[in-house]
């Protein structure tokens, strides 16, 4: 029983049939699943149309509309696809003794594979919501001690143990780079209270990281911008780059999105005191106003659609169905709001940010990248690598690719949602 890395490949082969993850994985991640997988994003960059305004050749009279004739406004966003890796690792010694067992080396590959997709995959649920910067949960206090206290409105689901972090100044494409006292050696979290928000590592979070301070932003290891804005960003830019709002949305994909912010970066309105079903009926009427169709879809973090059943349950009126006395009974197995141009469904997923929503036209919005993101890397045929310089066999995910949209004019980001 020595043939252990052919044994090995054998697993894999069964686990990730053509390097897929399984559905079993992705059903674990609500919008992500939902979103289109587009798999040829070949080429250095993939352009992406988007048209903000139609042929303007109108008038009273023949000769009018021929002097205002004017063709439609097209623009395009220039994609560029971002790489991500996860990597699990298991010893000779390991692997070796679990082929004594029948159906044991399955087993274990099946646990490390499977920990390590759903880690990547985790991180693309994360960085879906994000605006490409990386930026985890800014720091509240305790940079100077071994346990750091989060914000109120942190999503603890972006924190696990054992996960390697970094810091930078702020949020954005161009932060300041805290450095390590140790090269290569960043804090790892050692235990983690996510009803406080607390995240704890072995020694001093300072004493790891040159220069943390409490107003600094934490990063999943390597996923921070690298280098001010002038090399491509690590991680995808999600609903938070391409749905910005505002007067001056900046440029985005080398698309300057500031002659036309509504059309081309959605709207951000500020729902602040408002009854949640009320502002997500608003936020349609406004996107119908101002965008170009009409969304479909709230996603929203699973505490804040929990508030919004809870606050539709104070609006119920019971009815007796039956003479018999019995007490009216309801719950929400579905939460469907009626919008501007029909039904918008609610979806809860705990990766969205807490106290933000999206309301969304969901077909406008796709994973592109080349092949499935995240996939087992398997180019040359090798599904398991044997590392050169130790008696270890690695496997590698890897996720080529971008998060695409097509059509950001009728997208809304609600602000401060049930706040």
């Amino acid at each position: 029983m020595t043939a252990t890395l052919a044994g090995s490949q054998a697993a894999l082969k069964v686990l990730y049939p053509n390097g897929e993850l399984p559905k079993s994985i992705n059903q674990k991640f609500q919008f992500l699943n939902r979103m289109k997988k587009e798999k040829n994003f070949v080429g250095e960059l993939a352009m992406v149309p988007i048209q903000n305004a139609n042929p303007q050749g109108s008038g009273g009279t023949v000769p009018a509309a021929q002097a205002a004739v004017q063709q439609g406004n097209y623009l395009r966003f220039q994609l560029t696809r971002i790489r991500h890796y996860g990597i699990a690792r298991i010893t000779g010694e390991a692997a070796e003794a679990a082929v004594r067992t029948e159906g044991a080396l399955v087993d274990l590959w099946d646990n490390e594979t499977k920990g390590i997709a759903t880690t990547e995959m985790s991180t693309l649920a994360t960085y879906a919501y994000g605006t490409g910067d990386g930026t985890l949960s800014q720091i509240l206090s305790g940079s100077a001690t071994p346990t750091i206290t989060l914000p109120t409105t942190v999503n603890m689901n972006y924190f696990e143990l054992g996960m390697s972090l970094q810091a930078v100044s702020t949020t954005g494409l161009a932060p300041v780079i805290r450095a390590l006292a140790v090269a290569n050696t960043p804090p790892k979290i050692t235990a983690i209270d996510r009803r406080a928000r607390t995240i704890t590592t072995t020694g001093n979070w300072s004493a790891a990281i040159t220069g943390l301070m409490d107003t600094d932003f934490l990063v999943r290891w390597g996923d921070a911008v690298p280098g001010a804005g002038a090399a491509p960003t690590a991680v995808i830019t999600g609903l938070g780059g391409y749905v910005v709002g505002g007067t001056t949305p900046g440029t985005l994909f080398q698309l300057n999105r500031n002659q036309d912010p509504v059309r081309l970066a959605g709207q951000a309105i500020d729902y602040t005191g408002w009854a949640m079903e009320d502002a997500v009926v608003d936020a349609s009427a406004q996107a119908g106003f101002q965008g170009v169709g009409y969304p479909d879809l709230l996603v929203a973090n699973n505490v804040d659609v929990a508030n919004m059943k809870k606050s539709l349950g104070a609006k119920i009126q019971y009815q007796k169905s039956d003479t018999t006395g019995a007490g009216a009974v309801h719950s929400f197995s579905k939460l469907i709001i009626e919008g501007e141009a029909g039904p918008i469904e609610v979806l809860a997923d705990p990766f969205c940010p807490r106290g933000k929503a999206f309301l969304l036209t969901l077909d406008a919005f796709s994973i592109f990248s080349i092949g499935a993101a995240p996939s087992l890397a398997k180019f040359d045929g090798l599904d398991v690598l044997r590392i050169p310089t130790d008696d270890v066999y690695e496997v590698r995910f890897k996720t080529y690719g971008q998060m695409k949209c097509k059509l950001p004019g009728p997208q809304v980001q609600l602000q401060n949602f049930g706040l």
